[in-house]
């Protein structure tokens, strides 16, 4: 679900394109040129499904139809995607084949029958997963090779949404917690908290770009509804297993005030570099 992203959504579907079967797109009223990069998106139009003008004031509401729409679709796992949000091959691909490996057929009991007792020889059920944990690298203003200093810098006991975000849930049992902006969430098996849940598994070797501090449109400005502002949190080199998303360097996508500044948008040759020195193998 998105509104006013103009400068990222194109980036955001083309990073998880690869690796999804479907993204359901809701349109929640974007005031600028959202809808209009998104209907050029050829590249994704096969699997592309939008909904404009889509939900109202509610967001819970609006969350909860969006995942009635996914189950009716014939989902079993939702990605969870912002429009800000960019990711990269080497995190969503590994997740994408965990899901795959360690699906259960027929389908594991929700919660699992495990005994817990040691050297018992009778059978379990073993591990049911359900939700994928990642962490959310939020770029530096400094330029492409930076971060804020925060990130990473948390133990990963942290799974506060800043340190850590279940970017990937089972459909299972799967909805929202009743409450809005700002307090929302997502509750599953026994009115869990997904980010509580034992069927939650955090992979703090996983990571994707949130550009939530950096100008996501130019339909938003100070004082917003909704949301916060544009604020430099400080630049800090990036951790060696983690580097600039190819994505960005792609000469066909549309150029923002942040790709402008970091003189990166359109460098086709730059994002070979990256490519090529990236340690894909941390995953």
């Amino acid at each position: 679900m998105v509104r006013d992203e103009e400068y990222w959504i194109w980036y955001a579907l083309t990073s998880v394109y690869p690796h999804v079967d479907e993204i359901l797109l809701f349109d929640n009223n974007s005031s600028d040129r959202t809808l209009e990069i998104v209907r050029e998106m050829d590249h994704v139009a096969d699997k592309l499904v939008v909904w404009e003008q889509f939900g109202g004031e509610s967001e819970d509401a609006n969350r909860a139809r969006g995942l009635h729409l996914a189950r009716e679709r014939g989902a079993t796992h939702v990605l969870f995607l912002d429009g800000d949000e960019v990711h990269v091959e080497e995190c969503l691909g590994f997740a994408r084949r965990l899901l795959e490996v360690a699906e259960h057929t027929p389908a594991l009991s929700d919660p699992p029958v495990n005994h817990w007792r040691a050297h018992d020889p009778n059978p379990t059920d073993g591990v049911l997963v359900k939700n994928l944990g990642f962490k959310p690298i939020h770029p530096g203003f400094a330029g492409p090779d930076t971060c804020r200093p925060h990130d990473l810098a948390q133990p990963d006991t942290d799974h506060r949404c800043y340190n850590y975000a279940i970017r990937i849930a089972s459909l299972a049992n799967l909805r929202g917690n009743g409450l809005e902006w700002g307090q929302h969430g997502y509750v599953e098996t026994g009115d869990l908290y997904i980010q509580s849940s034992p069927h939650t598994l955090w992979l703090p070797g996983l990571w994707y770009w949130h550009f939530s501090w950096h100008p996501r449109s130019s339909a938003r400005r100070s004082g917003a509804r909704y949301g916060h502002g544009v604020q430099d949190l400080g630049s800090v080199p990036l951790p060696d297993h983690v580097h600039t998303p190819p994505v960005l360097f792609d000469p066909t996508g549309p150029s923002n005030p942040t790709l402008a500044a970091w003189e990166i948008q359109g460098y086709a040759g730059e994002a070979m570099r990256h490519c090529s020195t990236s340690p894909a193998a941390t995953v």
